[in-house]
């Protein structure tokens, strides 16, 4: 009898729980509002964002193309001038002095050839352009690092065979030596010993180890102190050459 009356008690508890839930709904609903889950779809989560609608941008006239090409060359020149301070001190002597001497225009020409002409390395129109700066500014510290760069591209120019592109690197990297002595390029990099280096590395090794080993140790001796243009000790890296090939 007693577990009767224990069960009939807790289902009455259960119906009254149930009337106050179906309560509770009712005025939520006639209160205006109600509780709307994840689950279920919204008019807000439903509708679009509205499409943006610009007015068309009307054509340049030919003063406003000629003042903005002129605003962009200003530009260039005055991102040139501050890069040339950050690529060291002794390299910017050098840079000016040939400005001065060519004047703004002819350095403006040569210091395009050769920006164009660094990248990408053994494609024939970058050639060509370094090239053309050692033929029209051939008494410049810029022609020796175009020499320096030319060796590069050689000993990356597909159209020749492997022995051929040996011999152009060479021919390039010795002329920065005969004629070029005294070239750095940015930051400073000594354009001279960095051509002794590459041709120890990339065409003595192979054709003439002795004579490779002569030019690595002349490195060593003659240019210590100097840097590449990441600030590596050159005599360093003429070591480690100098022990992968003894």
């Amino acid at each position: 009898m007693r577990v009767l009356l224990v069960l009939g008690g807790l289902a009455l508890v259960a119906v009254g729980a149930a009337v106050v839930l179906v309560m509770l709904d009712s005025e939520e609903e006639s209160a205006g509002y109600r509780v709307v889950t994840s689950a279920e779809p919204g008019p807000a989560r439903d509708r679009k964002p509205p499409r943006r609608r610009f007015k068309p941008q009307e054509p340049a006239s030919k003063d406003q193309a000629a003042a903005r090409k002129k605003q962009a060359r200003d530009i260039d020149e005055e991102v040139s001038e501050k890069n040339v301070m950050r690529f060291g001190q002794e390299f910017e002597k050098k840079w000016h002095e040939d400005r001065k001497r060519l004047g703004e225009e002819r350095h403006r020409q040569m210091e395009k050839l050769w920006f164009e002409g660094r990248r990408p390395r053994g494609k024939q129109e970058s050639i060509e352009k370094l090239e053309k700066l050692i033929e029209e500014f051939p008494d410049t510290n810029r022609a020796g690092c175009a020499a320096f760069e030319l060796g590069h591209h050689m000993i990356r120019d597909r159209r020749l065979d492997l022995d051929a592109r040996r011999e152009k690197a060479a021919g390039y990297w010795r002329m920065v030596e005969e004629r070029y002595g005294d070239t750095l390029c940015e930051y400073n990099a000594h354009a001279p010993a960095r051509s002794k280096l590459a041709l120890a590395t990339w065409v003595l090794r192979y054709s003439d180890p002795a004579e490779a080993r002569r030019v690595l140790e002349e490195v060593i001796e003659k240019h210590a102190g100097e840097t590449d243009h990441l600030g590596q000790p050159l005599d360093q890296t003429a070591r480690r050459v100098l022990d992968r090939i003894k």
